[in-house]
């Protein structure tokens, strides 16, 4: 007696759909490293607190971190100068983000910043 291993199309399709990759959305865990790693040190936490900072919206961090990016020489890729926009969003200025860039997760500081 042979057995028959044909899956359903159907069950393939659900099974296929599972590996599909999430939508793309700034990754701030990753971001955090990237900015300690370059950035801490010439800024320290004061250059984001002070009153007249650059950064009112989320697009201008973002335009901040890609203007210092491509100062210090762009050796960030659009995905990681996203991250670091991110991270520094979520830790110091709290703008409002965009769906598409901080993902599902905006409404909630990632595990790494929470216990900061």
């Amino acid at each position: 007696m042979t057995r028959s291993f044909a899956v359903p199309s159907m069950a393939l399709a659900l099974a296929l759909g599972c590996w599909s990759a999430p939508a793309a959305a700034g990754d701030p865990d990753r971001g955090r490293v990237l900015y300690e790693t370059r950035c801490v040190e010439c800024h320290d936490t004061s250059v984001h607190r002070r009153e007249t900072r650059k950064a009112q919206t989320f697009a201008g961090v973002l335009a901040q971190v890609s203007r210092w990016n491509a100062n210090l020489g762009g050796a960030w890729t659009a995905a990681e100068i996203e991250d670091v926009a991110v991270y520094l969003n979520w830790r110091y200025y709290r703008h409002p983000c965009p769906e598409p860039v901080c993902g599902s997760r905006r409404a909630s500081l990632p595990r790494a910043l929470a216990v900061r």
